[in-house]
């Protein structure tokens, strides 16, 4: 290798194929152990089987091997130590692939010690979540490993990723809209801000006629959410028609109907008595016809 300059210092005995830069006994941020900035030969690095990014652009890996081939690897992937001459990667894999297509022999490392499975993991993870290098998607899929695989909760994910708990609530909550739709979200067709609004309608069928018209008429995340709440005012739950003798109940329904924007139903007994059945079909559209009474109320008190 082209590090027998340096080697027989310490370091080479320890890591062969690595040239030694520094050894760093700090509480690092990302990593909070001791670890070892080195340089390692490509070949010797496996790939990490928990790796969270799913998308791999040829086009921005060959502008980043381009770039390399300038100005060389400025920020050190990550790995650790799995045999006498081998690493698993922790972070850092589009740096790797993108110094192959450059034709590196070497690539700078950061060198840590990794204790168990779940350390790999939420190394792994919270490392590139932090970079910000990831898709929405990929970042979702990420957080609900932590909390599966590793056993985190919001709180802890907040505070190792300096995100709110809401937002990695939303996160997570994008894995719950149809594959086509998270494909367009991997591909920039859509906006997170355009997912959240198609997520608050319920109907996937619904949610998917949303996407494709977002997508084809190009709209904003405000249009979006506007075409969202119209939707979700369309109330598509059919109902069984009460048998009415009586034609001025029959109007009564009609308009009660009207009045709430949903379904309105009576039961009525041979005894005379009965009940109506007002139907909501969401949280919002429940406190809606709540204000809807509490007005009528209000107003038959003054």
């Amino acid at each position: 290798m082209k590090s027998k300059q340096v080697l027989g210092k310490g370091l080479g005995a320890l890591i062969p194929g690595a040239i030694d830069i520094e050894t760093k006994k700090e509480a690092n941020q990302d990593f909070k152990k001791d670890y070892i900035i080195a340089k390692i030969a490509l070949d010797r690095i496996e790939p990490n089987p928990y790796q969270p990014r799913i998308d791999f652009n040829y086009q921005a890996l060959q502008e980043l091997a381009d770039s390399i081939k300038q100005s060389g690897v400025i920020q050190p992937i990550t790995v650790h130590k799995i045999s006498h001459d081998k690493y698993q990667l922790i972070s850092g894999e589009r740096r790797v692939r993108a110094a192959i297509m450059a034709g590196l022999d070497l690539i700078p490392a950061y060198i840590i010690k990794i204790e168990t499975k779940e350390e790999l993991i939420e190394l792994s993870l919270i490392e590139n979540i932090q970079r910000e290098t990831l898709n929405p998607i990929e970042i979702a899929i990420g957080f609900k490993r932590l909390i599966e695989e590793c056993n985190l909760t919001l709180e802890d994910i907040a505070r190792k990723t300096a995100k709110d708990k809401s937002t990695i609530s939303n996160y997570i909550r994008l894995l719950k809209l149809p594959t086509e739709i998270q494909n367009s979200l991997i591909k920039n067709e859509i906006t997170p801000g355009h997912a959240r609004a198609i997520l608050s309608v319920e109907d996937q069928e619904e949610q998917i006629n949303l996407w494709k018209k977002i997508v084809a008429e190009k709209n904003s995340v405000r249009e979006a959410e506007r075409l969202a709440k119209q939707k979700k005012k369309k109330v598509k739950v059919p109902y069984a028609p009460v048998k009415i003798t009586d034609p001025n109940l029959d109007e009564i329904i009609s308009s009660l109907r009207l009045k709430f924007g949903t379904n309105v139903k009576m039961n009525l007994r041979n005894d005379g008595s009965g009940e109506f059945l007002i139907y909501f079909y969401s949280r919002e559209e429940m406190e809606r016809i709540i204000e809807i009474l509490k007005n009528a109320k209000d107003s038959h008190y003054h």
